[in-house]
């Protein structure tokens, strides 16, 4: 099967990274970057069934996009990171999917992606140009001495592409799973519609809470550390302000605010707004209802929720909590 790398100055995200230990024989090929995919690449591609390849074209004609499994090597073209005996040599790789397998693969992106999002958004940047569906995306190491490590994960996205694994196991897997790598995805696809300009983010949001004064913390000389007590986490809630989510549960460094020392704080090396709005897209997508009504019970917050809430569906027709609770 023909293997390849994409250009690690894409972002690499979903690293659900496990250490494997390959030999240096392997015979997969990295490449990278593709070119102009006009030049390489017609559908229907050959090897899905009639059915496969039909939904693929119904994708191409709704929203511009290729979806492609089978990825020819002469058109692209290809680079390594090179590092050293500490950080080793990175190749982004794949290995392509048995054809068969293209129908699971359709219906998996589905459950967790695409039905969330409507065809006037998927079709103005909401799905890349090219979506290469894969049997395995992982990071290939070269420490020297024959030391080659591989790091899976379930997905690489680069500047208008997606490579997307795991064709012949996705149909098998339990609801629990799906619903991890669902958020897992769209979480780092969002992270990409805002920085790439295809999502905007609302204004008013940043109106609501003050982020010059810094909340208060108290000193606790038995851990030598900041901490909040319960009457300060509780006004901190009331000025707007939730923590990051963590699949872990709760840890006060999870805080939009941390302080360190009378004169080291988290507040004191940047604007809190991007963290703000990150950690409340990240409670959005998932919290419980249990959770989120915990949050809300706060006016501020609630206020702050519903803000991006009512500006994604208004304005894109994204219902972010049914990516959440589904």
């Amino acid at each position: 099967m023909k293997d390849s790398i994409f250009n690690l100055a894409a972002t690499v995200c979903s690293v659900m990274v496990m250490m494997t230990v390959i030999p240096s024989c392997s015979k997969d090929v990295p490449i990278g970057d593709p070119l102009d995919i006009d030049t390489g690449y017609s559908l229907p591609q050959e090897g899905a069934s009639e059915e496969d390849n039909a939904r693929i074209m119904d994708i191409y004609e709704r929203w511009g996009s290729y979806l492609l499994y089978r990825i020819d090597a002469d058109d692209v073209f290809w680079q390594q990171i090179s590092g050293n005996a500490s950080t080793g040599d990175r190749v982004n790789k794949y290995t392509e999917g048995d054809p068969s397998y293209v129908g699971d693969m359709l219906d998996y992106l589905d459950k967790v992606w695409w039905r969330y999002f409507p065809d006037d958004f998927m079709k103005t940047g909401g799905a890349p140009y090219r979506i290469y569906i894969v049997e395995e995306y992982y990071v290939e190491r070269d420490f020297g001495g024959g030391d080659i490590q591989k790091y899976p994960a379930d997905f690489y996205i680069g500047d208008n592409f997606i490579v997307l694994g795991g064709m012949s196991t996705v149909a098998s897997l339990d609801e629990a799973t799906l619903k991890s790598k669902k958020i897992a995805l769209i979480t780092a696809l969002w992270t990409e519609y805002v920085s790439s300009g295809v999502l905007t983010t609302p204004t008013e949001f940043y109106t609501v809470s003050d982020y010059t004064t810094k909340p208060e913390m108290t000193y606790n000389p038995s851990t030598y550390s900041y901490e909040y007590t319960p009457e300060q986490l509780d006004a901190l809630r009331n000025r707007g302000f939730i923590p990051n989510y963590s699949q872990y549960g709760y840890s006060v460094y999870n805080e939009i605010y941390m302080k360190y020392s009378e004169t080291n704080d988290t507040w004191s090396y940047g604007d809190p707004r991007t963290n703000d709005f990150n950690y409340y897209i990240a409670q959005i997508l998932n919290a419980s209802e249990a959770e989120a009504a915990e949050f809300l019970k706060y006016g501020t917050v609630a206020t702050k929720w519903n803000i991006i809430l009512d500006y994604y569906k208004d304005n894109y027709g994204i219902d972010l909590r049914a990516i959440a609770t589904d």
